[in-house]
């Protein structure tokens, strides 16, 4: 499953890919499907506004803005919690606050609070998932191969968005019902617990945690000795960005009448992630090694100008052109396998062991301020000014934060 390394190599690469990694790796293969199934939320969101664009898609912008603001406050002493109680045990609450906003929707039959507290659920459960994730492999993997480590690890998220928006889009169909949603809910809510059953076989990192406070002053101090420079802006930006194709996608094919199969009857969006997380994968599997070897800013150099010109590529996407969407699917897959790696790694290299779970909580509050004020703005871009001045505005400001980065940081 994973790449042969030479045999000068081994002793390490062992230490790299002992169980706990495995376990990990299988956890988050098992649960992105669920997740990366939310990229047809939009239809659900819509089904319940029976059917009224417009409103659908500003409603899900609140509506995802709301639940990734609770992710955003949330992060502080989500790291603190870490550092206290363990990556694993808060890993396990993540999963539980993720099944039960997923599966509350079985109970949602209109838009209200209801829609909102439980997308709120989700996010706060996505935001201990992730921030738990990425502590425990660091804490667990040797510092010289740290960003191979996390970079093999989001090889699980690939998978998960290979498979998920395909399993979302043959469970709902082009017109879904009750029925379809409900099975969605189901299966998505089925796939998060079998994940979470692996991390009870994981052991815990020794000398991971540590006693302290949980306060707020405690956790901006803790940032600001260790800060990682501007590093946390490129963390923004990607937030930003991903709105794009976790939620604002499939909005974009059902509004541009793009709904047609394209090959052996699957849809415009199967093919899309086909492409994008199986490239992103690839690329990353390949270059597993070029950020340790060759430097980590060199190769989010590249992922970044990748990400650029894939959102820009979007506007060459229309009804009559449909099979350009696989352009930016590739440019923006090669811009997700290259960056997020990199760009993790960085953020978390000034942070001690036993302060790691604040550091991986500041990188995902940066993602998720690029998501608090990204999706209301795109969203709001779509409705007044139309798809292709989002996504030039995606490119723009991707584009912009980078230089800023490499300009005060240099590319070595």
């Amino acid at each position: 499953m994973f790449p042969a390394v030479s045999s000068t190599e081994s002793a390490i690469e062992n230490k790299l890919y002992d169980r706990s990694f495995l376990l990990a790796f299988f956890s988050q293969v098992l649960f992105v499907p669920a997740n990366a199934a939310l990229v047809h939320y939009a239809e659900w969101v819509q089904f319940l506004y029976l059917g009224d664009q417009e409103k659908a898609l500003l409603e899900l912008g609140y509506i995802t803005s709301f639940g990734a603001i609770l992710g955003f406050v949330s992060r502080p002493w989500l790291g603190q919690l870490i550092n206290r109680f363990g990556a694993r045990l808060i890993w396990i609450i993540g999963y539980l606050l993720f099944i039960a906003g997923f599966m509350g929707n079985l109970w949602i039959s209109e838009i209200g609070w209801g829609i909102y507290a439980l997308r709120g659920t989700m996010f706060l459960g996505v935001a201990c998932i992730f921030t738990s994730s990425i502590t425990y492999i660091t804490l667990t993997t040797p510092e010289q191969r740290r960003t191979e480590a996390i970079g093999i690890l989001g090889v699980g998220g690939f998978i998960g968005f290979l498979i998920g928006p395909m399993i979302g889009e043959i469970v709902l169909g082009e017109n879904p019902g009750v029925t379809e949603f409900e099975t969605y809910f189901w299966m998505g809510s089925s796939c998060v617990l079998v994940s979470m059953s692996l991390l009870f076989f994981m052991p815990s990192p020794p000398g991971s945690v540590k006693a302290g406070s949980l306060s707020l002053i405690q956790f901006i101090k803790t940032c600001q000795k260790y800060w990682p420079g501007s590093i946390v802006f490129i963390n923004m930006a990607f937030g930003l960005s991903m709105t794009v194709p976790l939620h604002l996608l499939k909005k974009f094919v059902i509004d541009q009448n793009l709904n047609e199969s394209m090959v052996g009857g699957l849809g415009i969006i199967t093919i899309f992630y086909l492409v994008y997380a199986g490239w992103g994968m690839t690329i990353r599997i390949l270059l597993k090694n070029a950020p340790d070897r060759i430097g980590r800013r060199k190769v989010l150099c590249v992922g970044l100008t990748s990400m650029v010109l894939g959102y820009s590529g979007y506007c060459t996407v229309t009804a009559e052109s449909m099979w350009m969407i696989l352009v930016p699917a590739f440019l923006c897959g090669t811009g997700h396998g290259l960056t997020y790696h990199c760009m993790t790694a960085l953020s978390l290299q000034t942070f001690p062991t036993e302060s790691r779970g604040t550091g991986s909580a500041l990188s995902l509050m940066a993602f998720d301020c690029g998501a608090v004020f990204g999706m209301p703005i795109m969203a709001s871009l779509v409705v007044w000014q139309g798809y292709n001045m989002m996504f030039l505005t995606v490119a723009a400001t991707v584009a912009v934060i980078s230089i800023i980065y490499f300009k005060q940081n240099g590319i070595r």
